[in-house]
């Protein structure tokens, strides 16, 4: 008797936590569909099947996810400066409704939802950041952290009609297979590339990317009704993580570290800099204040404890990624 094996339906596979979803779902020994809208780079040569459309077609994905064990909602439009208001609304919050609609009809027994730490109220930052933190709500709070709390929202509201939901808040994700690369995979680009010379004194709690999907699939059998899930890692600053990635490839990549506040003082200089290279800026206005206004004591217990979570050390993703990055440079 051949042992049954299950099917995944992902959204986001071309980002780096679905990229490497996917890749762990393979491992795992299961079928993975991934919605695809146009960007295959991170999906190339493996064995998956493509579905092409978007999140805006509730009735296609459906269809799509028909006969599916679980589905993993990774896509989103992650952003902090530039924003298009309307096309991020239409991706996580519009986007969400549709998918939660689709697996309804589609009779999926399981879905996992990809939220983010941002979705809850930062404040008050002096005590430790848990499940029981309410969501945003302050109309004047970052425009993606709105629309991942009133993602959240749908959801809750969809399992209240029959979806057996749960939802995942990952911390601030380090690690290999970022493609695109992700915002902190630039600056980890920066850094190696001796780019980002000075640094200044904050930080964040890091999570290696396996760790969060290698807990995104056991929660699939391990996850509650309507639960949702911190998956934390190691608080460290930049400052720190440019010490790892200078050991890694020794050379020195930073001369000196200032104090926060010095940061706002640069944002013209960072401005007129993305103008004028048509890049990315290196931070803005949106970016600091992520960081200025932030739990540090994310403890991520539940998740530990129901869902196996174990984040690995953060030196060991770093070295991994600085690696995977030196493999695949252009």
């Amino acid at each position: 008797m051949m042992d049954y094996i299950k099917t995944a339906f992902v959204t986001g596979g071309s980002g780096h936590v679905g990229s490497n979803l996917v890749r762990q779902l393979l491992a795992n020994g299961w079928r993975v569909r991934c919605l695809v809208h146009n960007d295959l780079r991170a999906l190339s040569e493996l064995n998956i099947e493509i579905c092409r459309g978007s999140l805006g077609d509730s009735t296609l994905l459906a269809k799509q996810m028909e006969g599916c064990d679980a589905v993993f909602h990774a896509a989103a439009y992650v952003a902090v400066e530039n924003v298009n208001m309307p096309l991020m609304h239409e991706i996580n919050v519009v986007g969400t409704q549709n998918m939660c609609q689709a697996a309804l009809a589609a009779e999926v027994p399981r879905f996992i939802y990809f939220s983010s730490i941002h979705s809850f109220q930062q404040s008050p930052t002096n005590e430790p950041l848990t499940e029981k933190r309410p969501l945003v709500i302050d109309k004047n709070a970052a425009p993606y952290d709105q629309t991942k709390a009133e993602a959240q929202r749908i959801i809750y509201d969809a399992c209240d009609d029959g979806l057996n939901a749960s939802i995942l808040h990952p911390t601030g994700v380090l690690g290999p297979f970022d493609f695109k690369p992700s915002r902190m995979g630039q600056v980890l680009l920066a850094i190696m590339n001796q780019k980002m010379l000075f640094s200044i004194n904050a930080g964040f709690n890091w999570v290696d990317v396996r760790d969060v999907c290698d807990t995104a699939i056991n929660c699939v059998d391990k996850g509650e009704l309507g639960q949702n899930y911190i998956i934390s890692g190691k608080w460290a600053t930049f400052r720190q993580i440019a010490d790892i990635v200078s050991n890694q490839i020794d050379r020195r990549t930073t001369y000196i570290t200032f104090p926060f506040w010095t940061a706002y003082t640069a944002l013209p200089f960072a401005f007129i800099l993305s103008k004028l290279t048509g890049s990315r800026p290196s931070f803005s206005r949106g970016s600091l204040h992520a960081l200025a206004v932030q739990c540090k004591d994310i403890p991520g217990v539940l998740a530990q404890k129901k869902l196996g979570h174990s984040p690995r050390p953060l030196k060991e993703t770093v070295q991994d990624t600085i690696k995977w990055m030196q493999e695949n440079a252009d």
